[in-house]
């Protein structure tokens, strides 16, 4: 569960929203960084290869800072549908194997994801005491050079339990990109829904994104709208955060979006959904000043 209000994307200097995920056995656990010295969120895969390059340093990291109060969490937060390496049987498989220092949680409804603003697998952030993130980026500069041991978040770590402001606040994350699922809300009063499934998919072809799963929910009930949020059919969500946020009440109605000309219609232009598709599903390599991981830079 996350609190409201949340920015798009997170940068040094931004508070970072609380969350509650289960980890690999249902048991919930918060973010909650007034309880620890410093606390680490990393977002994290099974099957990315950058991940996998970096993780034991990251896990290393988690060991060799616990006793000085610091709190890693690792989060799985890619969509399983083509990705079953991220499911949580397969984080169950890892846990029981040791291979993880730290609780290892699952962000099955991408919420937690989407409202760190993450792109990467893995990207980390350093937050402070007061939830405010004094580092985000690559746990080092090289994947591929296990002797750089995670330098910029040890460096970043040392700086915020010293009380010093972090010398190397920000470094490009590096890595896969995170799996996204979109979802298409809809009520079966309104005829809308295969136009928009329709456009949805070929919105998602012409951005190059056809790798996106497109989950299709039929909403039921009014409680299931308010539950979801639903403020009619149909609605375009990715990580349970509305496309074309709405300030209407839930309801099992039919959605009216507004052209460019200020035209209502039953759905939104293919233009207006693109951008909107293109900024929810940003890629690590779609940002400015991203690193190549198998082209490394030197600190």
């Amino acid at each position: 569960m996350l609190n409201e209000g949340l920015n798009e994307r997170l940068t040094v200097g931004d508070a970072a929203p609380l969350f509650e995920l289960p980890d690999s056995e249902g048991a919930l656990v918060r973010l909650t960084p007034r309880d620890s010295a410093a606390t680490v969120v990393v977002f994290t895969a099974n099957g990315c290869p950058f991940a996998l390059a970096w993780h034991d340093r990251v896990q290393q990291v988690a060991r060799d800072y616990a006793a000085r109060g610091v709190t890693v969490l690792q989060v799985v937060s890619n969509d399983e549908t083509d990705h079953p390496q991220d499911s949580a049987v397969a984080m169950r498989v890892r846990v029981a194997a040791g291979e993880l220092a730290g609780p290892f949680l699952r962000d099955a409804d991408q919420s937690a994801a989407r409202a760190f603003g993450a792109t990467a697998t893995p990207e980390v952030f350093v937050l402070d005491p007061a939830g405010v993130v004094r580092y985000h980026g690559a746990p080092d500069g090289d994947h591929d050079d296990p002797a750089q041991n995670a330098r910029w978040l040890r460096d970043a770590l040392d700086d915020v339990l010293a009380g010093r402001e972090v010398v190397r606040p920000l470094t490009s994350p590096a890595g896969c990109s995170v799996k996204w699922r979109v979802e298409l809300l809809w009520w079966e009063g309104c005829p809308t829904h295969a136009r928009a499934a329709g456009l949805l998919r070929e919105t998602l072809a012409e951005l190059g994104r056809g790798e996106v799963q497109v989950a299709e929910r039929r909403v039921t009930s009014p409680e299931e709208a308010a539950r979801l949020g639903f403020p009619g059919s149909p609605t375009f969500q990715v990580g349970r955060r509305d496309l074309f946020p709405s300030s209407a009440p839930p309801a099992l109605t039919c959605r009216v979006y507004r052209r460019a000309d200020g035209r209502p219609s039953p759905l939104p232009e293919a233009a207006d959904l693109a951008q909107r598709l293109r900024d929810a599903l940003a890629r690590p390599w779609d940002l400015p000043h991203w690193v190549d991981p198998r082209k490394p830079r030197r600190p």
